[in-house]
Formats: structure tokens, sequence, C-alpha cells
């Protein structure tokens, strides 16, 4: 395969996943202490679709302003928050229902610890550009013990120890970095199946995808590479998708205007990962 094709297929694969997943930066893993957040009242911040964050992680701002969100394409972004919320409750769940009927706690657990493992070069890198060089050390450690005396991750050997360098539970990412580095978000945006997102984390996405194994492998495949990387991706975060069913649930029916209230959390959330590590030129 000439360097032309293989690069062709590494491009297209980029955009094809970060248009068709929720790979959109600071979800937190599953698992580790977070329980999902029950929206009380709209006027709440509420998770986004993609993520489940702990109760305590709005703490700090919940009152923040976001008056100044700028989202020109309200029209469309509403169109596809329809078209996502349809999915997600009507076909997505009923489907992972089932699987979780067949799949064993364990198996799912395992297959969750796998990819949060294989994603570690992704975290790895955007904690380096943040500056937050002890998380990344404690990210490289965890990914040599699970890998090893892990089984190649899905058995979370790394998590016994508590590392003496606390490690944010919101993963670090491409979009974050950009947002740490003084980009600003762009308009907000609502992606078909990959939920909200801005111009910044968009791009990020791409990025992310850049760093992860999945994109950089050989190819041992030859020209299924592309789809089997694609179908895999799928299947890790559709794995995970039960706590952000259970989530998005508690949101639509507390809010009493549920684009908003996601719009306005997603933004909310975004930002305090973003102003955490914020460089001050």
């Amino acid at each position: 395969m000439s360097f032309y094709s293989v690069f062709r297929r590494k491009a297209l694969l980029i955009l094809l996943v970060a248009f068709a997943l929720s790979c959109a930066g600071c979800a937190s893993r599953q698992g580790e202490g977070t329980a999902p957040l029950t929206v009380a009242s709209s006027a709440e911040g509420a998770p986004l679709p993609t993520q489940t964050v702990s109760d305590d992680a709005f703490e700090d701002y919940d009152d923040d302003d976001v008056s100044d969100i700028s989202d020109p394409l309200e029209g469309w972004n509403r169109f596809w928050f329809k078209f996502n919320d349809v999915m997600l409750l009507h076909v997505i769940k009923p489907i992972y229902t089932g699987y979780t009927t067949v799949t064993p706690q364990p198996v799912r657990t395992g297959i969750s610890n796998a990819f949060h493992n294989l994603q570690t070069p992704v975290r790895l890198v955007n904690c380096v550009l943040q500056g937050r060089f002890g998380e990344a050390w404690v990210e490289f450690g965890r990914f040599i013990v699970n890998t090893t005396a892990g089984f190649g991750g899905v058995f979370d050997v790394a998590k016994q120890s508590k590392p003496l360098i606390p490690v944010d539970n919101r993963d670090a990412d491409f979009g974050q970095t950009l947002g740490v580095w003084g980009v600003g978000e762009g308009i907000y945006l609502v992606w078909p199946i990959a939920g909200p997102s801005t111009v910044r984390d968009t791009v990020g996405m791409v990025g992310d995808w850049a760093a992860s194994p999945l994109f950089w492998t050989s190819d041992p495949v030859g020209p299924l590479q592309l789809e089997i990387a694609v179908a895999a991706s799928l299947g890790f975060r559709f794995n995970d998708i039960g706590p952000v069913i259970d989530t998005y649930e508690a949101l639509t029916k507390s809010a009493v205007e549920p684009y908003i209230a996601a719009r306005d959390a997603y933004i909310k959330y975004r930002r305090a990962g973003v102003e955490k590590y914020r460089f001050k030129w």
C-alpha cells in the first residue's frame, strides 16, 4: 500500500470517528468513586449526554454565568438534540438493555478497563501539553502496571495503590488543552450521535484521535483496518453507555428546557476544566 493510500485512510479514520463518537473531552472514568448526578431542577447544572460526572463536579461553578454562550445555529442544534434524544432512548437504550442481560458485569468492567488503558497516550500527551507533568507520570505508571500485570488493562491493578499525585477525574483531552493555551471555544454545536460540543472541542476530537493507538496501529488487516478501528471504538463506547443513559434521563425528566439545560451544563463543565489549568501568560 502506497504512502498516499495509507495517509488518506488514516485521515479518513480521524474524521469519521471524530464525527461519529462522543470523544469530546472530559468524560470522567466510570467506577472510580463517581456517582451519576441527579438533576433536581432545571436551574442546576446538568451533565452532558456524553459524560458521567460526580455530584461535586459542579460545586464550584453551579452559578457561573453562561449568558455569553454563542449559539447562532440553535435551530440546527435543536434538531440534532432531538435526533440524539430519540436515538439514545428509543434505539440505543433497548439494545443496551439486551446487552447487559447477556453480558455479565465483570466482563463489561474488563472491557471498560481495557479501553481506558488503551487511551492512556491521549491523556498522557494532553497532560504534558498542559504542564501537568506529575499526572502524566502517574498515567504512564498506571499504563505500564495495567498493561503487564492487568493483562492488557482488562484488570485495573494500579487502582489498588493511591498515587502521591492526585489525578483529575476529568480526563485530559486536546479540546481542554487548546483552551488552556488560550484558544476560544467558538460557537456551540450539537453533532449527530456525538452530542454537545464547540468548535474548539470538535477540533480537539480530531487531535485526540491523532494520539489514539487505534489510529496509529500498523496495518495488520490490510484494507479493513479503517472499518475494524471504527467498529472497535463504537463497541467500547457502547459498553460504557449505561450511566450516560441514566444521567441523560434524569436531565430530560427534570429540566423545563432540556436543550438549554444540557447546553449550559456542557459549557460550564468544559470551562471549569479549562480554567483550572489555564496558562497565565
